[in-house]
This record gives structure tokens, C-alpha cells and sequence, in this order.
């Protein structure tokens, strides 16, 4: 056994305390995501500061070199019922130095204590902060990572049935697109080496009831994507949502939407947060930069042309 392999072991191994357990109280659940993924060392000489948006505790994280004004609104994962600002600090920051823009981070409230809608609220509050203090939606992508991902895509259909602004674009890692867990084939034996759908399930049945499975800002795949912004999607082959993945992907290309799906071959859930585990880590948030460098460019030249 190589290093690299003893170490992505040892981490998986990690990662099954930090995922919802019955036998386990949340408060340990959540103690366990936090020493998996905290770090009190920040990469890049990121800066971070520290502000409360409506009572909401939120990191402001701040590269060298940022482009423009641009700013990602970041809802961390945890399946609704784990993950915090000090956990995905670290990875943020790197998201934050390859797509050179700012990062928000909000401390957004966890289930079961505060059920759906609170976290959904909670992010709505934080980008009508951003927006009141001169923020343009424009400037603006939404990103997240499982629970986070689905909740970036309830708000933009909760935005778009007001018929508010939406943002400049999606970063999506392993969206969790479905929680009633349809999308994926029980009968089929999954590579995931974390997740089962009784995991999913258990989480899912912590953040609302099941009749409330099939509503869009539960499971935003149930929505109509339809003028939805540009998205990066990108997963790992061995992820147990890579089929939530491969149906939003294919949704939102049926309603004309540009689409990117991007899959990692032997990668699993979250992958892209272990970058002193595999290299493969650093290298797709390398790329998920380099997408969004290209859409600012397209943005600033569609704003330079406007302007003339």
C-alpha cells in the first residue's frame, strides 16, 4: 500500500464518524466533521474577516489577487445537519485563491434544531446583505457542495419565483439534488465509500418531513431550470450522488442552460476538500478556477461592450 492510498484510507475511515449516525449524537457528528476538515491554518495568505449579517456569523476570505468585484456566496455541506465556518475554511480559501474572487461563508442554522426552511432563509438573508451594500447579482456566484449545493439551487428558484436578480453563475460539487432519493438505483451496489441511502435518508428526514420531499426548495431538481445561470458541476466517480450529478446536468442542458459537468474518475464525496491526501484535490479546484476565470472574462467584456 502506497502512502497516498494509506493515507486516503485513514481519511475515509474519518469520514464515516462524520456522516449522520443514529448510534451517534449530532453533537458528536458534528465535533467528528469538524476535526476531519478544520484547520486553524489558512493557504495562499488568505485574509479573513469576520462579520454578523442578521445575527448570521459569517467569514469574508479574501485572496491576494481578486478580480473585480466578484464574490462567491459558499453553503458548505454536512447533509443539513453538520459542517461550520471552521471546517471548510481551508477549502474555501484555496476556491477562493484559484477563482480570484472574494468568498462568503456563512454560519448558517443546522437541522434538526432549526428544520427547512431556516437554512434557506438564512442564505436568502446573506445575499440581500450583499445586494443592499452594493453588490451586483451580476458579480455574484453561488457555490456549495452536497446539502450546500441543494441549498444554492433552492434559492435561485426561490429568487426566480419573486422575480428577484439572480447570480452570475453555479459551482456545484456533488449536488444533493434529490433528497427523497429517487434518483439513485437502490438495487445497484454503489463504489461510495462513505455514503449509503440510508445515510442520505436519515439526513434528509432531520431537515423536514417526507411530504415535503417533492417540493423544489427541498429538492430542486423537482423545479422548472429553465433561464437558470451558468453551472460548473463537478463530482467524483465513486460519489454517491454522481447520479443527482448526471440528472442535473442533463436537466439543466434540456432547458437550455450552459452546463458543465465535470467527473472524476476514483474520486469520492467531497474529495476536493483532502488536498494533503491526493493531489487530484488541488487539481479540480485548479480547474474549477480556471472556469470561472473564463465566465469573469466573458462577463467584463459583456460589460465593457454595454458601456460603449
Amino acid at each position: 500500500m502506497t502512502k497516498e492510498s494509506a493515507a486516503i484510507q485513514k481519511t475515509i475511515k474519518a469520514f464515516r464518524k462524520a456522516v449522520y449516525n443514529q448510534k451517534l449524537p449530532v453533537a458528536a457528528i458534528r465535533k467528528n466533521f469538524d476535526a476531519l476538515l478544520g484547520n486553524p491554518i489558512l493557504p495562499n495568505n488568505i485574509d479573513r474577516e469576520e462579520i454578523s449579517i442578521n445575527k448570521i456569523q459569517t467569514d469574508i476570505l479574501i485572496p491576494e489577487l481578486a478580480v473585480e468585484n466578484f464574490t462567491i456566496l459558499y453553503a458548505h455541506g454536512g447533509g443539513f445537519i453538520t459542517g461550520s465556518r471552521y471546517a471548510y475554511r481551508n477549502f474555501c480559501s484555496s476556491l477562493a485563491h484559484e477563482t480570484a474572487c472574494r468568498l462568503i461563508l456563512p454560519e448558517y442554522q443546522l437541522a434538526p434544531e432549526h428544520p427547512y426552511p431556516t437554512a434557506l432563509e438564512n442564505l436568502y438573508s446573506v445575499f440581500s446583505y450583499l445586494i443592499k451594500n452594493n453588490v451586483s447579482p451580476g458579480s455574484v456566484i453561488f457555490a456549495g457542495d452536497g446539502a450546500g449545493a441543494n441549498l444554492v439551487l433552492a434559492l435561485i428558484h426561490y429568487l426566480k419565483s419573486k422575480n428577484l436578480k439572480i447570480p452570475a453563475a453555479l459551482i456545484l460539487f456533488s449536488p444533493w439534488t434529490d433528497i427523497s432519493n429517487t434518483n439513485r438505483k437502490k438495487n445497484k451496489k454503489s463504489a461510495d465509500p462513505v455514503f449509503t441511502n440510508e445515510i442520505l435518508t436519515g439526513q434528509a428526514l432531520q431537515y423536514t418531513f417526507e411530504s415535503n420531499f417533492t417540493n423544489q426548495y427541498v429538492s430542486p431538481i423537482a423545479g422548472d431550470l429553465t433561464d437558470f445561470p451558468p453551472m460548473y458541476i463537478q463530482c467524483g466517480s465513486c460519489d454517491l450522488l454522481l447520479e443527482d450529478t448526471m440528472k442535473l446536468g442533463e436537466k439543466a442542458a434540456e432547458c437550455g442552460v450552459d452546463a458543465t459537468t465535470d467527473i472524476r474518475s476514483g474520486m469520492w464525496h467531497l474529495f476536493q476538500a483532502f488536498d494533503s491526501v491526493t493531489p487530484e484535490a488541488r487539481l479540480a479546484v485548479k480547474d474549477t478556477g480556471e472556469w470561472v476565470r473564463k465566465l469573469q472574462k466573458r462577463i467584463l467584456m459583456d460589460d465593457g461592450n454595454q458601456e460603449n
